[in-house]
């Protein structure tokens, strides 16, 4: 059909309706992003959620365009930094009324004689004290979470898929964190996260009074 279409064209027709096209492509992908950074800018510098449903669609799917056009302003974390802080904001009512929540911890808070093993579930914590993996997890079955201490992103989406969670806590770097609460959000499942302090995949750190306080909330 196209191609018929195409026959009562000459060629330079052709190329000229192909240019308005991708004109029309560029504008809208130019006002895309430009909303995402007035957006952005009123999260970051007003303390302001505007447009949120509007500013979730952007975030969930053009993230990727975004950053490229971050970067010219500002740094790679800063970017993650806002995303972050936008899902948290976004999804707080519906996780905090969530019935099934899962806890997602990073395995390099482990200390490094961790003699903890490595189980068809992630690592199996022994509560030996030699990191803070035990309080949060002590903290966190209290108050009805599922957690799951992991070394890579394919137990997550097996933990999704066994669980089925409504509610998912996060916590990692600012690139994974950011990157998981988008892969959870373009799935509607209500996410929020926290940021290492300390970052590197050995011996990470954390603020644990901060999550130990969410995570009773």
């Amino acid at each position: 059909m196209i191609i018929t279409i195409l026959e009562g064209f000459n060629l330079s027709e052709v190329f000229e309706l192909l240019g308005i096209f991708l004109a029309i492509i560029l504008f809208l992908g130019f006002v895309v992003v430009l909303l995402a950074l007035i957006l952005g800018y009123f999260l970051v510098k007003r303390n302001k959620l505007l447009f949120p449903k509007l500013f979730l669609y952007i975030m969930d799917n053009f993230h990727s365009m975004l950053l490229r056009i971050y970067l010219l302003i500002g740094t790679e974390d800063t970017f993650y930094k806002m995303g972050i802080d936008f899902y948290n904001r976004y999804y707080q009512n519906r996780f905090d009324n969530a019935k099934r929540k899962v806890l997602i911890l990073p395995h390099c808070l482990r200390d490094l004689k961790c003699p903890a093993k490595l189980g068809t579930n992630g690592i199996q914590c022994v509560f030996c004290k030699k990191c803070p993996l035990g309080d949060i997890i002590k903290v966190a079955k209290d108050n009805n979470y599922y957690v799951y201490i992991v070394p890579g992103s394919t137990f997550i989406k097996r933990i999704l898929k066994e669980k089925r969670p409504d509610g998912v806590f996060g916590v990692s770097c600012y690139r994974d964190l950011f990157q998981g609460m988008n892969y959870l959000s373009r799935k509607n499942i209500a996410v929020q996260g926290q940021v290492l302090l300390k970052d590197g995949c050995i011996c990470t750190t954390l603020d644990l009074e901060e999550l130990l306080y969410k995570l009773k909330k």
